[in-house]
This record gives structure tokens, sequence and C-alpha cells, in this order.
């Protein structure tokens, strides 16, 4: 009697588990994706910084000096200084940059070599130590020859160191435009009775010294 009771107690409990199992329910398919939500807000830009303080201006730097061979004269006219006190030989070359192509087409470059405080022009004959000879003047760009020749016989003659003292060199603009008219600067300096062999009429025509 005892053993079917536990039988019968076993087949009651089996009955349950089965009808647990059976009654279970199966997982159900997965929902629909919601909406996305919406974006947030966006941050208010930071403040800018400001700005920083100016620095201060640099100091203005010197006006450099003239040189030394150029002098302040009228707008249109240049007139550089040579020593020549150690200059000899038959023919001494200068290098003058300012003798440029157009300078040379359309201006007018005077020289003058100093004797005993005595400009004179040249090319020309000249006599300062007992020896007459002629000074020759050769232009070409950048650079002024000076070639010494003898009266006599033509032949070259070696200048003595001490024989001059200076070699001014005057650039003067060619032309200017009165009432429509190119006139030449000589043109004017004659009318004006300028004689261009004299330094001295020469520099106080045009204020040079």
């Amino acid at each position: 009697m005892k053993t079917f009771n536990n039988f019968l107690v076993l087949s009651m409990l089996l009955c349950i588990v089965v009808a647990v199992t059976a009654c279970s329910i199966e997982d159900g398919s997965d929902g629909m994706q919601g909406p996305s939500g919406t974006d947030g807000i966006t941050g208010i830009d930071g403040v800018n910084g400001t700005d920083g303080i100016n620095g201060t201006d640099g100091v203005n730097g010197k006006d450099g000096t003239d040189g030394i061979n150029e002098q302040n004269g009228n707008a249109n006219v240049r007139i550089f200084t040579y020593e020549f006190r150690d200059k000899s030989g038959t023919a001494i070359t200068l290098e003058i940059p300012e003798l440029t192509d157009t300078v040379l087409a359309y201006d007018v470059v005077l020289a003058y070599l100093k004797v005993n405080n005595v400009h004179y022009q040249v090319p020309n004959l000249m006599n300062p130590a007992g020896t007459t000879f002629f000074v020759r003047t050769f232009m070409q760009t950048g650079m002024l020859d000076l070639r010494f020749v003898k009266l006599a016989d033509n032949s070259g003659y070696s200048l003595p160191r001490e024989t001059f003292q200076q070699l001014k060199v005057v650039i003067i603009e060619s032309t200017s435009i009165t009432s429509g008219k190119i006139i030449s600067t000589l043109d004017i300096m004659k009318k004006a009775g300028v004689n261009i062999e004299n330094y001295k009429e020469v520099a106080a025509y045009f204020n040079l010294d």
C-alpha cells in the first residue's frame, strides 16, 4: 500500500511538470525600433577674448649721409668731385656709375681739372709745369678716361703726381620743355651768358657751391 502511494505521488508530480512545460509561452518577436530622439540645442558660442595691446612704433633711423663725391645743387644737376693729387701716368680711368647710357645719350656732361685753385674745362690744352700737353677725355658707360698727349710730337705725356688737385664732373639734365618746345640746356645757358668753360660761372648758374 505504501509503495502504491509513492508511485501515485510521483505520477502526479510528473504530470504537473509536463503540464507546466507544455504551457510555457514562447519568446515573442522583437518589436519595431522607436523613432530617433531630437538633437539637443546647440550651445552658445563663447565670448571672444579681448585684443592685445598694440606695440609701440620703433624709433626712426637716422638719415644716411650724402656720398663723398656728390654735392647738393640744382634738382636737374649733379656734381661729383674726385681727388686727383695722386694720379699719374699717360692715361687715367675713373669709374663713374652715374654715366649711364641715358646720361651719355641725352644729358650734358662737363669735366673740369683743378690747377692752383683754378678749374679748367677738359678736353683742353694745358701747361701747368712747363710742358704743353693736351688732355683728351673719353666717356663710356660707367667710366671716364683721360689721356695726356704732348703738343710737340703727339706722343704720350706721363702726367706727374700733384699736377692736378681735383677733377669735377658735372651732369646736367639735357633738355627742358618750355611752351611745348624742347629746349637744349646748353642753349639756355648760352642765352643766359654762361661760359661753360668757366666752372665758377656754371656753378653759380646752377647754385652748385
